[in-house]
């Protein structure tokens, strides 16, 4: 595999179809249907911050595929009367791409970004899923990612 960092809106509008079909899977009546022109008009906005970064994983044996894919984006959260403030590496996105599941990527990716945060001496890496989403579930907590917060809804 080979990483490379995009900034090319057009390409993460198309990849986002993928991330956007699974969430609608999951919560269909919460997530909206898969608009390609939307979602590349906001990474248009999101890459006008340098705090935001995608990265692709290529395959080697076909430069036009894409793997997997990383959002990232280093945030300071600002201290409260309540709580501290501190840097994080917030990670928008953790894909794989369907024909490359269970070879290890969702691995790869985390530890890309523990690497990363690393090097920006950021010392917390910090991710949500939805809890319907097992895989994600299970592969974060397998990687050290522990709940620190949960987030309840009530329908009326």
């Amino acid at each position: 595999m080979r990483i490379i960092e995009t900034r090319d809106a057009e390409l993460m509008g198309k990849l986002g179809k993928v991330m956007q079909e699974k969430h609608i899977e999951l919560y269909p009546t919460f997530f909206k249907p898969y608009h390609q022109e939307d979602i590349t008009n906001a990474f248009i906005k999101h890459f006008e911050n340098p705090k935001e970064r995608v990265f692709l994983w290529q395959d080697d044996t076909n430069q036009e595929a894409i793997s997997a894919y990383l959002w990232l984006e280093e945030q300071a959260v600002e201290e409260t009367i309540y709580t501290f403030g501190y840097q994080r590496l917030y990670l928008h996105h953790v894909l794989v791409m369907p024909g490359y599941q269970g070879q290890g990527l969702g691995k790869e990716l985390l530890n890309f970004a523990d690497d990363y945060a690393k090097k920006q001496q950021i010392k917390a890496v910090e991710l949500h899923y939805w809890p319907n989403n097992g895989i994600a579930k299970h592969t974060y907590k397998k990687h050290g990612y522990e709940v620190y917060k949960e987030s309840a809804q009530k329908l009326l």
